[in-house]
């Protein structure tokens, strides 16, 4: 069953017939190509972390455009071509990859966006991770500790996603970058830099996270 992980089937569904019915058809156009080919469409889907249906459906566009690109390589290098036509197939393989990489890059905005507004919409998060204190019992005098804790408002974006995410922070900055297995939508190239390089005490304190927990 293709499945789309924390999206409903109904969006799985729809994104798999936009896929059937826009591939190129499979070098070999039998039933099982046609499946693996499907398979292999919607796996890629899943590897760029749609987390709506607007998301998957940009996600889905991205990939056939990418499929499409390398169906008119292939018949670039068909047997008998004429040269006109080789250039034509090029050329159309170039327009379709920059489709694909138009795509991809607004994905990753909208994935940022997304998170970062996430960032902004946790509290609770920030809490836990220990970088404000906030109380819904009647107020009391401040300890020294909690008056120099840092605010929301104060926190850098690369210090407000190591609150939220920091185990996804940690990774970056061990792996000086994003990681090569990507399982996670990247933030902005500017957070990513501010965490590996940053030398704030939130930030400098993903160094001493567990092992376990940075790799998870």
């Amino acid at each position: 069953m293709h499945t789309l992980p924390n999206l409903p089937p109904s969006v799985a569904r729809e994104v798999l017939a936009t896929l059937c019915a826009t591939l190129p058809p499979p070098v070999a156009d039998t039933a099982e190509a046609r499946a693996a080919r499907d398979e292999t469409a919607m796996a890629a889907v899943a590897a760029l972390h749609p987390a709506d249906a607007f998301e998957a459906l940009l996600a889905a566009q991205i990939v056939e455009a990418d499929a499409h690109a390398m169906d008119c390589l292939r018949l670039a290098v068909q047997a008998g071509q004429q040269p006109e036509d080789v250039r034509r197939c090029r050329a159309q393989a170039a327009t379709m990859m920059r489709h694909m990489q138009s795509g991809l890059r607004a994905l990753q905005r909208t994935q940022s966006m997304r998170e970062k507004a996430e960032a902004t919409m946790h509290p609770a998060a920030m809490d836990r991770a220990g970088y404000w204190f906030r109380d819904a019992s009647p107020p009391l005098p401040p300890s020294p500790a909690q008056a120099d804790a840092p605010q929301p408002a104060d926190l850098t974006d690369a210090e407000q996603y190591a609150a939220v995410y920091p185990d996804r922070a940690a990774r970056i900055r061990a792996h000086g970058g994003l990681p090569m297995r990507l399982d996670f939508g990247p933030p902005d190239p500017a957070v990513v830099d501010a965490l590996v390089n940053g030398t704030s005490p939130i930030l400098r304190a993903l160094d001493h996270r567990p092992p376990a927990a940075a790799a998870a």
